[in-house]
């Protein structure tokens, strides 16, 4: 015999069976009736409140549901008759079923007292609940190893957008001068630019004193005849100097040469 509230509380056992797919769970509800019901409809008139008080049910031990109670609970005891609104408990162990006529709450309270048995199919649910879904989302925590590559090789095309779109800033930053602005980074790697040159970071006054000198050199040989002037006298120096070599050589050649007389 099933544990039931006090027998002075006046509850019957009503035996329920629910099946859902290969699942079948048997539980007994306890009924009795609802002494307080004319409670919730005090501003009508006496005859109103005894009707339902005398259609009211009071059920405990609700089966804990994935699925709507309120609605499990109209067509389980829509067996005894029609049932004219639920009101479940916030716990969801307990509620107050309203029949449409009182001979309905009375074929549920003979049936409980006689041990009848009822029976309602469920539907299946749309997604896992209870331990499968304790389960589903412990297997989401840790995905295989596909998605770990999706997951890692949208990671790197977004990294990869993001050097590009920084590469891209950095090349518009350049100078009149050509200087390219480097943003100093950690350890001692170099790149090299298009043509294979080495870049790396320059000091601004470097930098200024190498572009006076580019500008200076550029100034001095700006014409064609400057140019000539200038290979010209290079050209005057080196006679000078192999002349003067040439001179020097000869005085000590004839400094060693041996006088026996």
């Amino acid at each position: 015999m099933p544990q039931q509230p006090a027998a002075d509380a006046g509850f019957a056992a009503l035996h329920v069976t629910l099946r859902q797919g290969a699942d079948t769970r048997s539980k007994h509800l306890f009924i009795r009736p609802h002494h307080g019901a004319g409670q919730a409809d005090a501003a009508g008139s006496q005859k109103a409140v005894a009707s339902l008080s005398e259609r009211a049910l009071f059920v405990v031990g609700l089966p804990f549901l994935h699925s709507d109670h309120q609605g499990v609970v109209s067509r389980l005891f829509g067996a005894f008759g029609s049932v004219e609104r639920v009101a479940v408990h916030a716990e969801q162990t307990s509620a107050i079923v309203v029949f449409a006529k009182v001979a309905a709450r009375d074929k549920a309270l003979k049936a409980a007292a006689k041990g009848r048995s009822l029976e309602l199919e469920l539907p299946l649910p749309d997604k896992p609940y209870g331990l499968k879904a304790w389960v589903e989302a412990h297997k989401a925590l840790f995905p295989g190893n596909a998605v770990l590559r999706q997951q890692l090789d949208e990671w790197t095309e977004a990294h990869e957008a993001e050097e590009e779109r920084r590469k891209a800033a950095a090349a518009e930053a350049a100078n009149c001068d050509g200087w390219t602005v480097v943003t100093r980074k950690a350890g001692r790697r170099k790149t090299t630019d298009g043509s294979g040159i080495a870049v790396g970071s320059v000091a601004p006054a470097v930098a200024r004193a190498q572009a006076d000198a580019r500008k200076d050199q550029k100034l001095a040989d700006f014409y064609r005849f400057q140019q000539r002037d200038r290979r010209r006298n290079d050209l005057s120096e080196l006679r000078q100097k192999f002349a003067e070599d040439k001179r020097r050589i000869a005085e000590l050649k004839a400094a060693r040469r041996f006088k026996p007389y």
